[in-house]
């Protein structure tokens, strides 16, 4: 089909499959040695059409954090509508939905796990902004708990995501058909963080 530069549609479409390529490469050969070149060849439009729509390949980048990690993310949380009893159960149930994200998009976790811990200063403090917003939904949810410091709270959070996310990259490496035992082992590391979260100090 003849793609018009010049039709909102067609722009967007193009837009559109050049993240999804970016994507794709970047689970290959790692996002910070892609070229504009490569990645428009890949899409199929000349090097100057890449120009339409990003100024370069950072621009490129930070779309793919606000326009498709960042909703990914989100959606996350967004997945449990009504939050259930106990702090663990909301917990497992974002859980859940972070490794089946891993399974339906593997390339957009691949690269949030990648550039979270990048080469790039920008996409890291980018994609930590849209992790702070899990870590805040989880702090929430473990409310006060009985011996838990209110301080102590975030620094629990961070490390429930820590877990999680350490969980999806476990579900690329092993395959969708682990994603139940990796979901299982990882209900039970957050249990154990919870525990050892709310057990008083100087407890045996």
């Amino acid at each position: 089909m003849r793609i018009n530069p010049e039709k909102k549609e067609d722009r967007e479409r193009v837009a559109r499959e050049l993240l999804r390529v970016t994507l794709r490469l970047a689970a290959a050969h790692g996002f910070v040695s892609l070229g504009l070149r490569e990645v428009s060849r890949a899409a199929e439009i000349a090097p100057t059409s890449f120009y339409r729509h990003f100024a370069d390949m950072e621009e490129l980048g930070r779309e793919l954090i606000e326009g498709l990690a960042g909703p990914f993310i989100a959606g996350w949380i967004a997945s449990v509508p009504e939050r259930p009893p106990g702090s663990g159960n909301f917990i497992m149930a974002v859980a859940n939905r972070a490794i089946a994200g891993a399974v339906e998009d593997p390339d957009l976790m691949r690269f949030i796990l990648a550039e979270r811990m990048g080469a790039i200063p920008t996409f890291r403090a980018a994609l930590a902004e849209k992790l702070s917003v899990l870590s805040a939904a989880i702090t929430d949810a473990l409310g006060p708990e009985p011996s838990a410091g209110a301080s102590d709270l975030p620094m629990v959070a961070q490390a429930v995501v820590v877990l999680i996310l350490g969980a999806c990259g476990d579900v690329l490496d092993l395959g969708a058909e682990r994603a139940s035992s990796v979901l299982e082992r990882l209900g039970t590391q957050i249990r154990a963080l919870l525990v050892g979260a709310t057990t008083p100090r100087g407890s045996a």
